[in-house]
């Protein structure tokens, strides 16, 4: 998700600063993967009809902010506005998949597609346009400023925060909180994959960010059947 930055003739200078931008990209990442989960965890405490009210008055917020000029400070509304809404409806979808096998059998799916969809493989894949249409991909995106450069990052996207919020309601409807372990070591240990991979392939040409889910649903997985044996 992160986007490439351009790293032909720099200085050392310019090199260092680099350096310091992909650091503040890993803080980032760390620090919303844990806002991900606070919020998740809270909102997964709410009804099913506050959390519906809190949806829809987030939707008409998408609504005005994506009629808005495209510029930053309309860009931290969306993040605003997309963080909370794929938290909402990660917890929503929790209600639904209410048990060991529904969960699963959504979730790997999901980790492939995103996956291919990073790959050459996966040039028609709607996650994949999306991603090329950079001005979308940053609407649909939490984007944060990066000293030293221009303009917003793209950090994570819309369908990560969903597929993190879904791990986290759906491990306290079907475990309860004494398995909420199981969601945070998966989050947070999925980014270390991811942070690894941005990091080793950020210079190649063919790089386009990384599948956020992948590794997280990976372990998640893992960790459940591994946990329900």
């Amino acid at each position: 998700m992160v986007k490439k930055m351009k790293n032909k003739n720099l200085t050392t200078k310019e090199k260092n600063r680099n350096k310091f931008a992909y650091f503040r990209i890993i803080f980032y990442i760390i620090m919303l993967s844990l806002t991900n989960i606070l919020l998740a965890f809270l909102i997964s405490h709410l009804s099913i009809l506050s959390i519906i009210i809190a949806l829809a008055i987030v939707i008409v917020l998408a609504i005005w902010t994506w009629r808005q000029p495209f510029r930053d400070n309309v860009l931290y509304l969306h993040n605003v506005s997309y963080m909370l809404g794929g938290i909402l409806l990660g917890i929503l979808a929790a209600y639904w998949l209410s048990s060991q096998e529904k969960l699963i059998s959504f979730l790997i799916p999901i980790a492939i597609i995103d996956f291919i969809s990073f790959t050459r493989f996966g040039k028609g894949t709607p996650n994949r346009k999306l991603i090329e249409n950079k001005t979308i991909a940053k609407r649909l995106s939490i984007c944060m400023p990066i000293p030293g450069f221009s303009g917003l990052y793209q950090i994570t996207g819309i369908g990560d925060m969903f597929v993190f919020a879904l791990i986290v309601g759906a491990t306290l409807k079907i475990w309860g909180i004494h398995a909420i372990w199981m969601a945070i070591s998966a989050i947070i240990v999925g980014q270390i994959p991811n942070i690894i991979g941005m990091l080793s392939f950020k210079n190649k040409p063919w790089y386009r960010g990384i599948p956020a889910t992948s590794s997280p649903v990976l372990i998640f997985v893992t960790i459940v059947l591994r946990y329900s044996l």
